[in-house]
């Protein structure tokens, strides 16, 4: 990666510096921004006024819309909606190291270019977010997941899970109207969509029409005291066969559980790794092969018809990084590996939907971006470098062969696959002797289309999530959940 746009990237990060009671939160709504059309990059261009144009970021347009504000750090993101109903739900939870977490839920209401076209999505330009109901838990959520069958139209059901101590189940419920009984005529007390004032968590919220109930507390352990229970650090839930959840854990196990049997149980439970467990994900479009990392560096992969065997897809080499950089700036996150020859752990996961083949994994602490291909195992098929600091999320696009990851640097990176594949095959260039495509932010490598697009955020990106059908993405950084519509 170059020094000027690792530099641009850590100058815009100085927003994340100040506690959260003294950021200066813009209200950017309806505005036009261009990828990484900053007044840093401006001054950068008039400093230096013979300088191109970065060629791999591409200047297209996001419209930045509706936001979100809590009164709290937000890490836990997902977003859904029905077919019987065009608001959409959004899962929220809060990143507290103390006893008071909480789960909250909003409502948005789509705005559209044309309000008689209201039954072609692509045609919403903002949303208004309207507080919902919420619940408070005692340890942070690792990560929150709605049902996939509300999208499928296979349930009328609002239902929520999510990890932390245990595997917990969620569903919404509509609140009784309170009847004012004192006045001499009767009224109900009650608000669209749900409490509080909209795009902001009110300090005063008015009373709400639903609420969060806990229906489901799964644990596979004997002991009754949650204090005493491994963390869970992850689960998936699958698309294809609902009733089935898998989660992971740092006691280096992976857990099957049935929701449709009575409160749930546990199927299987399998020693998965040699270390901790940190994320695990089903394969797109598969109700039985799943994929985990781990502390150990490795990730691995398994059939729900045959536990006995597993196969490990990546391993990285003991003592040295598992792919070698040509980048040598000293102020850049770590390239891979840790001190004493360990491996780098690997933190999140993510498997395409456009792709069965292609897993998506970030190492621990560096900016690198591994693709794996289940066909070609023990070697990454690309990695990514553009981000200047460590990454904290990443997800692949529900229906396009596209990723989106997020980083402590501000930025929020779209890649295309497609066309970084194409621009690769033009340019007929090696990387290196391992025969693998590193892509690295370089003002100087080509002026070709690398289809890498991004802009910047005003904390760092903590958490991420597409919408159902891909137009806008949610974006978690400070007490703020953004909402992001993507022209591709």
């Amino acid at each position: 990666m170059n020094k000027g746009y690792r530099g641009l990237a850590k100058r815009s990060s100085i927003a994340g510096d100040a506690p959260f009671s003294q950021q200066d939160y813009k209200l950017r709504v309806n505005d036009q921004y261009n990828f990484f059309a900053t007044e840093q990059h401006q001054q950068l261009q008039q400093q230096q006024p013979g300088r191109q144009p970065d060629p791999q970021i591409d200047t297209r347009t996001v419209s930045y819309s509706s936001f979100y504000e809590l009164r709290y750090p937000l890490y836990g993101l997902d977003w859904t909606n029905t077919r019987d109903c065009e608001y959409s739900r959004i899962a929220l939870s809060s990143y507290r190291e103390d006893a008071t977490n909480r789960i909250k839920i909003i409502y948005g209401e789509p705005n559209y270019l044309n309000e008689e076209d209201k039954k072609d999505r692509s045609l919403i330009d903002s949303w208004n977010f309207n507080s919902g109901c919420e619940a408070t838990v005692n340890y942070p959520v690792t990560r929150l997941q709605w049902d996939p069958s509300m999208s499928l139209g296979f349930t009328n059901k609002d239902r929520l899970a999510t990890s932390s101590d245990c595997l917990r189940i969620y569903e919404v419920e509509e609140v009784e109207p309170i009847l004012n009984t004192t006045a001499k005529t009767t009224t109900i007390t009650t608000n669209i969509i749900g409490g509080g004032d909209s795009n902001t968590d009110s300090l005063f919220p008015s009373p709400p029409t639903h609420k969060l109930v806990e229906k489901m507390a799964l644990t596979n352990s004997k002991t009754k005291n949650f204090n005493q229970l491994a963390p869970l650090t992850s689960f998936d839930w699958n698309v294809v066969d609902p009733k089935h959840v898998i989660t992971c854990s740092i006691d280096t196990t992976c857990t099957l559980w049935d929701l449709s049997r009575g409160s749930g149980i546990a199927k299987t439970q399998l020693i998965a790794h040699d270390s901790e467990v940190f994320d695990v994900k089903f394969l797109f479009g598969d109700k039985y092969v799943f994929t985990s990392c781990s502390n150990d560096g490795s990730i691995r992969v398994f059939d729900l018809r045959s536990l006995e065997h597993s196969t490990i897809i990546y391993e990285p080499q003991m003592g040295r990084s598992s792919i070698t950089s040509n980048s040598s700036s000293v102020d850049q996150p770590s390239s891979g590996g840790t001190l004493a020859g360990q491996p780098a752990p690997l933190l999140r996961l993510s498997t395409s939907n456009y792709n069965a083949n292609h897993i998506a994994t970030v190492e621990a602490n560096t900016n690198r971006i591994l693709i794996l291909d289940l066909r070609y195992p023990g070697t990454p098929v690309k990695t990514l470098q553009y981000h200047a600091s460590a990454i904290n999320c990443l997800e692949w696009h529900p229906t396009k062969n596209m990723l989106v990851s997020g980083s402590d640097d501000c930025q929020v990176l779209i890649y295309d696959l497609d066309k970084m594949e194409v621009a690769n095959s033009a340019s007929d260039k090696k990387m290196n002797a391992m025969d693998v495509d590193i892509f690295e932010g370089d003002i100087n490598n080509s002026d070709k289309d690398f289809g890498v697009m991004g802009f910047f955020d005003d904390m760092e990106v903590n958490n991420i999530t597409w919408s159902t059908d891909g137009d806008w993405m949610g974006i978690n950084s400070g007490r703020r959940m953004q909402a992001v519509k993507v022209e591709l």
